[in-house]
């Protein structure tokens, strides 16, 4: 059984996960069996899809067994949203698998009876993540090298970013072949102000990582250095670039470079991190106008009026005769910024995320967008005006 469907052997959940197999044309079908992580998730026969000359051939999808294994999850933070304010590699295993088959070929004997061999063939091993391809292309050639040689991070960033002091940035990429990253700090003159190296880990093959890359994260913080140290002072320099490679006495770059540039801080501004489109981390900090809003609704019913005929008065004008049930309090934030073109563009992909945080008194606060409306582009305008609500859960009311 070989994986030729999808070329890759890193793949996504979203798009049909099979394997191909030829076999002698008495095979009449396939019991397979689907093992994400080294443990069997369940069993199912195929039928034949086909021939191939004179032989029977068979493409099985396996797609379904991971939709519900891979995150994002309702109940639980992915992973790649890693630690506030310190710096962090994670290593991302709720959001890749690990998949393989093993596919028992079935024929009928002289008796007509179906008889099962007991000889199994093995597929080889895929590496499955919840991620939307790259410019059309179906496969994940770009995000990992020697295949993309600097490979892209897992973001739908494609410039630069921009990160004040108190500011949080994650970026997730496949750790295939990579082992450091590097930090080229510039001052705000432009001219090159030092470079460090960090050993990340030694074993990286298929896993994917997250890096929290910050200001916040990396200004001040310790970490296991091949070469320098993170600086303590923002305020010293312009930008920094960050991307991932080998380090074997010298440090050979494998990823993209990743700009970050310093902001000042601001008091109108919220940060906000996202399950990504390629399936990874997105991190955006933003800076408007910002309403909060808290709403109140119930229904109203009205119960009998209540009667003591022995007491005066006979009833009390106190007594809770028109009650509220199922009383729900609503909050929210309104947001309305101006952003570059491509900033917009970049925005407009956490509209749709599954899995939104806002950071809130040092702490992640699940919430979900709504009314999100943007103009991805207007050739007559500098910026782009961005206009959505944020939704948090609804606050627990007690209730009679």
């Amino acid at each position: 059984m070989s994986y030729t469907i999808n070329p890759d052997t890193i793949s996504s959940s979203l798009y049909p996960v099979a394997f191909r197999s030829i076999e002698p044309s008495g095979v009449i079908q396939q019991q397979v069996n689907v093992y994400l992580d080294g443990t069997l998730e369940g069993s199912f026969l195929a039928a034949q899809t086909g021939t191939s000359g004179t032989s029977a051939m068979f493409d099985t999808n396996v797609q379904s067994f991971l939709i519900t294994q891979l995150a994002p999850k309702t109940n639980a933070k992915t992973s790649f949203f890693g630690n506030l304010y310190g710096f962090s590699l994670t290593n991302n295993t709720d959001v890749i698998s690990s998949l393989y088959c093993t596919a028992f070929n079935q024929t009928i004997n002289s008796s007509g009876f179906v008889v099962t061999s007991t000889a199994s063939q093995s597929s080889t091993t895929a590496y499955v993540l919840p991620s939307l391809f790259v410019d059309g292309e179906y496969d994940m050639g770009d995000f990992y090298q020697p295949s993309a040689n600097p490979f892209l991070f897992l973001t739908q960033r494609n410039d630069f970013i921009k990160c004040n002091s108190s500011g949080n940035i994650f970026l997730s990429y496949l750790g295939r072949g990579t082992n450091a990253a590097q930090f080229e700090f510039y001052f705000k003159s432009g001219s090159s102000a030092l470079t460090i190296v960090d050993n990340l880990n030694s074993t990286a093959n298929n896993d994917l990582y997250s890096l929290s890359v910050g200001v916040s994260n990396i200004f001040g913080s310790s970490a296991i250095f091949h070469a320098g140290n993170f600086p303590t002072n923002p305020d010293l320099y312009d930008y920094y670039d960050v991307s991932v490679g080998s380090y074997d006495g010298a440090f050979t770059r494998r990823s993209e470079r990743q700009r970050i540039y310093i902001y000042p801080n601001c008091d109108d501004n919220i940060e906000l991190h996202w399950f990504g489109k390629h399936g990874g981390a997105e991190s955006y900090q933003f800076t408007g106008l910002m309403i909060d809003k808290q709403t109140s609704n119930a229904d109203t019913i009205n119960l009998a009026q209540r009667w003591n005929i022995a007491a005066s008065p006979k009833a009390n004008t106190f007594d809770k005769n028109v009650i509220k049930v199922n009383q729900r309090s609503n909050k929210s934030k309104t947001v309305t910024v101006a952003v570059s073109h491509e900033d917009a563009l970049y925005i407009a992909t956490m509209f749709n995320s599954p899995e939104v945080y806002i950071i809130e008194n040092g702490k992640y606060v699940n919430v979900t967008i709504a009314n999100g409306e943007i103009n991805t582009d207007n050739n007559r305008a500098t910026d782009i005006g961005v206009t959505f609500e944020i939704i948090y859960q609804n606050t627990p009311v007690a209730q009679l």
